[in-house]
C-alpha cells in the first residue's frame, strides 16, 4: 500500500521548506521513506534555483514545472488544488498525500495507508475564530484574513456555507471539532495535510468544486479568497462524509498552537508525533528552544533539525 507525496515549491522561502519536507520523508517516512515525491511549480515566472533543483533530484524527487495555475495566478494558495489534481492523475500508487511545504514528518505516517471503506483523511482547522474579531471593521481586515468556519445557525457566516453546499450539490451537513479551541463547527479542515485514495478521484473533485466556487463568484464576506482552498475541500469531504477519517492529533500538529492542546499532545515530543506543521517559524532563530511546553534538546528529531535551522529564503538568481 504505497503513497505518493505531493507538495508545491516556487522561488523564495518555499525552496528551503520543501527541501526540508522531502528530507524528512526520506529520513522519517519508515515504510514510505522511498515513496514517490512530486513537487509542483504551478505558476510561470516562479522558477526555483539550480541548487534547489539539484537538492530535490538528490532526494529522488520528481519536480514538475507544468503551468497549472494560469487564470488564478495571483492566488498562490490555489496552487495546492491544481497540484493535487495533477499529482493524482500522474500517480500510480494506491494513495496520494498533499502536504504543505511548511510541514515535516517526524515518524512513520502509518495512517496514510487508509483502511478499507475510507477514501480520505485530514485534520480539522485549529480555530473557529481568533479572539474577538470585529465583523464590521474594514480597517481591521485590511491586514488580516477573516476566519470562515461556521458554528451553524446563527453564525454570521453560516449563510455562506449553506449557499456553498447548494452550489456544489452537496446534501450532507457534517460537523467536527476544532483542534485548538474545541468548538463544534461545520466540518472544515486544514488543507496542509490531505490524504486520499487515488481511485476515488477526490483531488480532481477538489479542483472542480474550487473552480465552481470561483466561477460562481461565491467568495467569503469581503471577497477574501484566502481560505477558498479549505472551503472547497470542505465540500469535497462533506460529499463523502461516511468515507472520511479524521486523523488523530499527531498529524498536522500545530506546533505554534501547542499550549492550547490537551495532554498528552500538549507536551508531546517531536518523535512522538507524525506530521508537524510549523508555519513560518522555522525561519526564526532559536525557535525550537522557545517552544512551550519545552522540547527535549537532545531528542533525535530536534538534533536532526538543528543542522538545517533556521531556514533562510533562497535568493532569486
Amino acid at each position: 500500500m504505497a503513497v505518493t507525496f505531493i507538495a508545491c515549491v516556487e522561488r523564495g522561502e518555499l525552496e528551503e521548506k520543501t527541501l526540508l519536507l522531502c528530507r524528512s520523508v526520506r529520513r522519517y517516512g519508515g515504510r514510505f521513506s522511498e515513496a514517490p515525491i512530486f513537487t509542483f511549480q504551478p505558476r510561470l515566472g516562479t522558477e526555483i534555483s539550480d541548487a534547489t533543483l539539484r537538492g530535490l533530484e538528490s532526494l529522488g524527487v520528481v519536480h514538475i514545472t507544468e503551468r497549472l495555475n494560469i487564470d488564478l495566478a495571483e492566488y498562490a494558495i490555489g496552487n495546492k488544488v491544481f497540484a493535487s489534481a495533477r499529482g493524482e492523475e500522474m500517480a500510480t500508487t494506491e494513495f496520494v498525500a498533499f502536504l504543505d511545504s511548511d510541514t515535516i514528518l517526524t515518524s512513520e505516517p502509518n495512517a496514510f495507508a487508509l483502511p478499507d471503506g475510507i477514501d480520505a483523511a485530514a485534520r480539522p482547522v485549529d480555530y473557529w475564530r481568533h479572539g474577538n474579531e470585529p465583523l464590521d471593521d474594514p480597517d481591521y481586515w485590511k491586514t488580516r484574513h477573516r476566519r470562515v468556519a461556521s458554528a451553524g445557525r446563527g453564525d454570521p457566516i453560516d449563510d455562506y456555507w449553506e449557499t456553498m453546499y447548494e452550489l456544489c450539490g452537496v446534501t450532507n451537513r457534517p460537523w467536527c471539532e476544532t483542534v485548538g479551541d474545541r468548538k463544534r463547527i461545520r466540518a472544515y479542515f486544514n488543507s496542509g495535510l490531505v490524504v486520499a485514495r487515488r481511485s476515488a478521484g477526490l483531488f480532481a473533485q477538489w479542483k472542480r468544486d474550487f473552480l465552481q466556487l470561483i466561477d460562481a463568484g461565491h467568495l467569503p464576506p469581503g471577497g477574501d479568497r484566502h481560505y477558498l482552498d479549505q472551503l472547497s475541500l470542505a465540500v469535497v469531504l462533506a460529499r463523502i462524509w461516511d468515507r472520511v477519517q479524521i486523523f488523530d492529533g499527531r498529524y498536522n500538529y500545530p506546533l505554534i498552537g501547542r499550549p492550547l492542546l490537551t495532554h498528552p499532545l500538549r507536551s508531546a515530543q517531536l518523535e512522538e508525533l507524525v506530521h508537524v506543521h510549523y508555519n513560518r517559524y522555522f525561519n526564526v532563530p532559536g525557535f525550537l528552544s522557545s517552544v512551550q511546553p519545552r522540547l527535549k534538546r537532545d531528542s533525535e528529531v530536534v538534533s536532526w533539525l538543528g543542522q538545517y535551522l533556521p531556514l533562510r529564503p533562497v535568493l532569486q538568481q
